[in-house]
């Protein structure tokens, strides 16, 4: 792999390290290159095993992001989430092809990585939650991917929901009775959901370890291949699995310093988190668990 990752720059390497958890399923390699001028870069590669996980199957149903095509796309990407001015966005340097795998050499970004955001300040979380909502500030009448996907018109939504949760459930829960149950329930409500009324730029499967912090701050979003255009309530239904009631409302008075909460959070609360735990954004958990977890933000108009 060193004499690859050579290839990609004009001077020696001193030192690669191998950066995030290794697990199985994960989609991409990331590495941290040190050069001899005492430069840093960060390189990703996605692997090339092809087999498709919930997610995968999930985000390309609903939001039509082809997740072994994405990072292609990764200069375009974050070039357009850098214009919301709210986290900073890791400027890409190049993108090379070596032996059919396709390498991206990134800013290194200075701070440290986040793990969990619980446990931190008030500022900390009100910090955040100003830079989530500016995050989310551009609206549209549209989902779909943020740069060489599909994107269909929001009347459509749910109705994409509804062939995602069958799909997901029928190939990957198929043996779970109580998912099952579940999906019968979620389908029948979400005929009756009210179409959402915008979309906005979310991370779907927003995780403390997609940033990176500096100065008591979350600074850097890094992992920005599967943002697209979507529901801002998504990512609040996500949220609620990382944070305490009383984070959680700091991040919300932040939040709404500059924007209100997406207004049919309540309305959809209960359909959007069987959909993200089909798509197993935060791991294994027990179904019940998950759909009966507390709720800990509110918006005004409920």
């Amino acid at each position: 792999m060193r004499q690859k990752l050579e290839t990609l720059f004009d001077q020696p390497i001193v030192s690669i390290k191998t950066l995030g958890e290794q697990y199985d399923g994960r989609t991409n390699d990331v590495w941290l290159v040190s050069l001899q001028d005492e430069t840093e870069y960060v390189v990703r590669s996605r692997r090339t095993n092809r087999n498709e996980s919930e997610f995968t199957a999930g985000i390309s149903l609903i939001y039509g992001v082809d997740a072994h095509a994405v990072q292609d796309h990764i200069d375009q990407i974050n070039r357009r989430l850098s214009q919301t001015k709210s986290f900073h966005i890791p400027a890409v340097i190049r993108q090379v092809q070596i032996s059919g795998r396709n390498y991206t050499v990134m800013e290194k970004v200075e701070g440290t990585s986040i793990t969990t955001l619980k446990g931190r300040t008030p500022a900390f979380y009100e910090d955040y939650g100003r830079k989530l909502a500016r995050f989310h500030a551009y609206q549209t009448h549209f989902f779909g991917a943020v740069y060489g996907g599909k994107r269909h018109d929001l009347k459509n939504f749910n109705q994409q929901l509804k062939k995602a949760v069958h799909h997901l459930t029928s190939h990957y829960y198929v043996n779970q009775p109580e998912i099952v149950r579940y999906e019968k329930i979620v389908q029948q409500k979400l005929e009756e959901l009210s179409l959402p009324e915008s979309s906005s730029l979310i991370l779907i499967d927003l995780d403390a370890t997609q940033y990176i912090e500096r100065d008591g701050k979350v600074m850097c979003l890094v992992d920005t291949e599967y943002v697209v255009f979507g529901p801002a309530e998504f990512d609040f239904i996500a949220l609620e699995y990382l944070l305490t009631k009383e984070a959680a409302h700091f991040v919300q008075r932040g939040y709404e310093d500059i924007r209100p909460l997406p207004k049919q959070l309540h309305e959809v609360r209960e359909c959007y988190r069987f959909v993200s735990f089909l798509l197993d954004i935060h791991g294994s958990w027990d179904v019940q668990k998950w759909m009966n977890h507390p709720v800990f933000f509110h918006s005004q108009y409920e």
